[in-house]
């Protein structure tokens, strides 16, 4: 079987093509390798891994790389509200135009297996109920809207796809990252000796990486259609520094919060289905302790480990990835943009 993985080079996508390749799968990969191909560059060498370095916004490449795949799941994206608001048209075309025609590709070459990477986020500030699918979504940000507009617009296909609204990511990857509040709560406890908390009594859902992978295998193996939430565990972000502080012994300070979002979420419907996440936090502090241990991420505020951080710091990143869709795809965006909004004008 062979799954194509859009974003397959970063935090999530980096870990879950290893898992598939372990389950002799024939993975294809389209990413344009904006954090870098360290992550991936173990797989090139793997008879089972094809590797494809392009924009998703190329849709004449993307068509390419659908052909003779049997499932596809799309993680690509500017990820996060603070990257995702660098340059908002930019942000559009990838995080919800690219999803919507990779989406439609799929109904058009009669590829069975669409599953797409959303978001608890898109819950926004809801703290008084424990929220299911059918809550009704709230999204307060830039990032959290394109997800949930995204949603809307695959919703339409013939061909079921499937959503997985996703808690917050920890855990180590292929492609750490820092910008993630769990992991940066034990890089803090670690090397810093102290955990500085925004706050602290926003709810959060929880996952590990590895879960997340694990829950992407599932859909496939399954043949999961429909919404689910898929979660590890609620916690407050002060509960979250608490536990690590308890690990680490290191001391909490806290600040003014500065997040509005507040959502405790129920995964009961895909635990009903079979899927449990097995990884905790307990778990995260103990493959990061190694790593630092071993003497890795002491430089953790490097930009490389942070979305927002690289794009925003780099003029050359951001001439590729900001200015790609204008100078290097001969793809009138604005105009596919207000097609789409002209079409979702109807019920179609």
């Amino acid at each position: 079987m062979r799954v194509l993985i859009t974003g397959g080079g970063g935090y999530l996508g980096s870990l879950l093509s290893r898992k598939l390749l372990e389950k002799n799968y024939q993975v294809r990969v389209i990413d344009a390798l904006w954090y870098g191909e360290e992550p991936i560059k173990p797989l090139l060498s793997n008879e089972n891994f094809e590797l494809i370095k392009e924009d998703i916004r190329n849709l004449i490449t993307t068509v390419r790389a659908l052909k003779d795949v049997d499932a596809v799941i799309h993680l690509a994206s500017l990820v996060g509200m603070p990257a995702s608001s660098i340059e908002p048209m930019t942000s559009e075309e990838i995080n919800y135009l690219a999803t919507k025609n990779i989406a439609e590709l799929c109904e058009l070459h009669d590829i069975p297996t669409y599953i797409f990477a959303s978001t608890c986020s898109v819950y926004g500030k809801q703290p008084n109920q424990l929220i299911s699918e059918k809550t009704h979504c709230m999204p307060l940000d830039f990032y959290s809207e394109q997800k949930y507009k995204s949603e809307r617009a695959i919703g339409w296909l013939n061909n079921a796809p499937t959503i997985y609204r996703f808690g917050t990511l920890f855990g180590l990857s292929p492609r750490p990252r820092f910008d993630l509040v769990i992991n940066l709560f034990i890089a803090q406890a670690l090397i810093e000796g102290k955990i500085t908390v925004h706050g602290g009594n926003q709810n959060r859902p929880f996952l590990h990486v590895s879960d997340a992978a694990d829950a992407l295998i599932f859909g496939i193996e399954k043949d999961v259609s429909g919404t689910y939430n898929v979660v590890g565990e609620n916690l407050t972000i002060l509960q979250a520094a608490e536990r690590i502080s308890k690990l680490s012994g290191c001391e909490i300070e806290v600040s003014e919060a500065s997040d509005e979002r507040d959502y405790k979420v129920s995964s009961e419907k895909i635990k009903q289905i079979g899927f449990n996440p097995s990884k905790s936090i307990e778990d995260a502090f103990q493959e990061f302790k190694v790593q630092i241990e071993n003497g890795l991420f002491n430089d953790y505020k490097d930009a490389k480990y942070s979305n927002y951080k690289l794009l925003y710091s780099s003029k050359e990143m951001q001439d590729q990835v900001f200015i790609h869709g204008i100078k290097k795809i001969k793809i009138d965006f604005r105009k596919t943009l207000r097609l789409s909004q002209e079409d979702n004008s109807s019920p179609h």
